[in-house]
């Protein structure tokens, strides 16, 4: 879509885009206040940040001020979004799934002076005004009327849409400097702690064209809307790129609701981690299981891949029932965030669904790879999008035999910096580049391939590098393994020599299927997984054979988009709440010592 190479500013997608789509349907969304799902048009979303960014700069001089935005993924929240970074100030978009000492954090080190919040953050909200400023604005989005404890939303866009209609064009007519700092995104933090980042109308918009180079036809579609919307992932290729181009976006309730969202909405594309594409194929597998006919359908499957690879795809048609349960019209997946599994793409391939992968981060706003529906590329996160360019910092790297390296972006999409953090900024902009911290290297097709990251890599003493991700693939497809975390354990606190270690969670629907109650004791379930484990070492040069292993009893504390925090599971280890190697050797102990008694019991007798 070439139209979208001219875009200036968020602000055309207002003025010039949502004006040819005006009677399309924007947003489908159900609230509330209604039992059926509202459709709202082009126009309606116009007038509304219209409405809102007057109101915002004539009657709560918020000109050139902080306004953070927090609540579930809704129209009003991308109403507040654009409204915001269009004419008023710079938009903070807060996760709605921190804590009220984090959202006090950020909303102190950001410097807001409003913050817009769903209903369901009211009491949150509210718990936090004793340490806010006095003069803070509160603005929430589903309440009837204001008061003196915040301003209703709808209310205010009402005032604001008269005062458009009786002539107030000052944020209609404001101007937008496209290179100004007018986004501030807190990144999720898996290595470290949450950095803002600053971002720029050019940055998006940016990267809104080079979305449309990769999906130049989705405009015709319509997307449901499953990641929180803060994430710059899913508000850039979602939202931002979706409206730009005149789809239509479903507005998923939650999670919970996926199943019956999808067969309301009907969507033809969505955007997913991996997580929700491997929940995906369990409600599939699940479904087929129920026939009773699964090797039937895995040799149809088979048949059916065949003719594909020829150009006869009847696999939507074949596998139509499959298909009516995500809604009938489900044709893309875009996964990004995590590394997805090649053999379960392949397994959803065969259903008739296909598959887009990309790869990109907050700073570059945030696509910087993607792959293409025209050539397989399976197995990486494909080429460079458009007005992007990548390569491969192999400076670093101390094993000459090896074409692994750090991966570096240069392009509009790029970041200013971080927010009030030079050192930060200086240490992964160089020469206009921008060091990701992202190891990987392009195949044989100029794919890019992503081996993990530079933080998470195992350094032994001998200067050998391990890629924690390499081994976490594995251990994931381990049947009674739910997730993994690998990483280098010293040896002693004076030695510098590491060893390799897994920490994993238990699959328990697997557990209880194979096991019922009759769930084996924490010593023999440790050396079920371990034996498990010597078949992935024997695979494996020696010094990449993982030593020690840890059995998790609850869940991996995760970010927003279902990434492991590293650092704070490695910072906040628990180790009375794991099964590890000291505490089965102490039930081995303990038993040998039970036996012994037993058997100077015995002894005794006979004597």
């Amino acid at each position: 879509m070439e139209e979208l190479k001219n875009l200036n500013s968020l602000k055309d997608i207002i003025n010039v885009r949502f004006d040819l789509f005006k009677d399309k349907v924007a947003f489908i969304e159900k609230d509330a206040d209604h039992k059926e799902f509202e459709h709202i048009k082009y126009s309606q979303i116009k007038e509304k940040i219209n409405g809102l960014g007057t109101y915002m700069l004539k009657e709560l001089n918020l000109k050139g001020e902080k306004v953070a935005v927090i609540g579930e993924n809704s129209y009003r929240w991308y109403v507040t979004y654009m409204a915001v970074a269009c004419g008023v100030g710079i938009i903070v978009p807060l996760d709605k799934g921190l804590p009220e000492h984090e959202i006090l954090n950020l909303l102190q080190r950001s410097g807001a002076k409003a913050i817009v919040y769903s209903s369901r953050k009211k009491d949150e909200i509210n718990s936090l005004k004793k340490d806010l400023s006095k003069d803070m604005i509160y603005i929430e989005m589903n309440k009837k009327e204001s008061d003196e404890e915040s301003i209703a939303f709808d209310r205010i866009i009402e005032k604001g849409i008269k005062m458009v209609d009786s002539g107030d064009r000052t944020y209609i007519d404001a101007q937008i400097d496209r290179e100004a700092f007018s986004i501030l995104l807190f990144t999720s933090g898996t290595s470290a702690s949450a950095k803002g980042v600053m971002l720029s109308h050019k940055n998006l918009c940016s990267n809104i064209y080079s979305c449309s180079c990769v999906v130049p036809t989705f405009g015709d579609y319509t997307c449901l809307s499953l990641l929180p919307i803060h994430h710059t992932y899913e508000f850039t290729l979602d939202y931002l790129f979706m409206t730009a181009v005149g789809a239509t976006i479903g507005v998923c309730q939650g999670l919970k609701y996926i199943t019956k969202d999808l067969k309301e909405i009907k969507p033809d594309f969505i955007l997913a981690v991996p997580a929700i594409i491997e929940r995906f194929n369990q409600v599939i597998e699940k479904g087929i299981k129920e026939t009773g006919k699964e090797s039937t359908i895995k040799t149809i499957k088979t048949i059916a891949n065949g003719f594909s690879r020829l150009g006869l795809d009847f696999r939507r048609k074949i596998f139509a029932k499959i298909q009516e349960n995500f809604g009938g019209n489900l044709k893309y997946l875009f996964c990004g965030a995590a590394p997805l599994d090649p053999e379960l793409i392949t397994k959803m391939e065969g259903y008739g669904f296909k598959f887009l992968q990309g790869y990109g981060l907050t700073e570059t706003s945030p696509l910087v790879t993607g792959t293409s529906l025209k050539c397989d590329a399976s197995g990486t996160v494909g080429k460079a999008v458009e007005g992007v360019e990548v390569r491969i910092d192999l400076s670093k790297n101390e094993d000459e035999n090896s074409n692994i390296g750090e991966i570096i972006v240069k392009g509009d999409n790029v970041m200013l910096g971080y927010y009030e953090d030079e050192e930060a900024t200086k240490k992964v902009m160089k020469k206009s580049w921008f060091y990701t911290g992202d190891l990987g290297y392009f195949d044989l097709r100029g794919n890019l391939v992503i081996t993990g990251r530079t933080k998470n890599v195992i350094v032994t003493a001998n200067g050998k590098n391990i890629y924690p991700e390499e081994l976490e693939n594995l251990l994931n497809k381990m049947p009674l393994i739910a997730e993994s975390m690998v990483y280098g354990k010293r040896v002693s606190k004076t030695s510098k020599d590491v060893i390799v270690a897994a920490r994993v969670t238990l699959d328990n629907a697997v557990l209880e299927g194979e096991f019922g109650e009759n769930i084996p004791s924490d010593d023999k379930l440790y050396n079920m997984i371990f034996e498990d484990i010597k078949k992935i070492n024997r695979m494996m040069v020696s010094y990449k054979a993982i030593k020690e292993l840890e059995i998790k009893k609850d869940d991996f504390e995760k970010t927003t988009t279902m990434k492991i925090k590293r650092y704070a599971e490695l910072e906040n280890s628990n180790y009375d709440n794991m099964i590890t190697t000291e505490s089965v050797n102490k039930i081995k102990a303990s038993q040998k010592k039970e036996k012994r008694k037993v058997v100077n019991v015995e002894a005794k007798k006979k004597k």
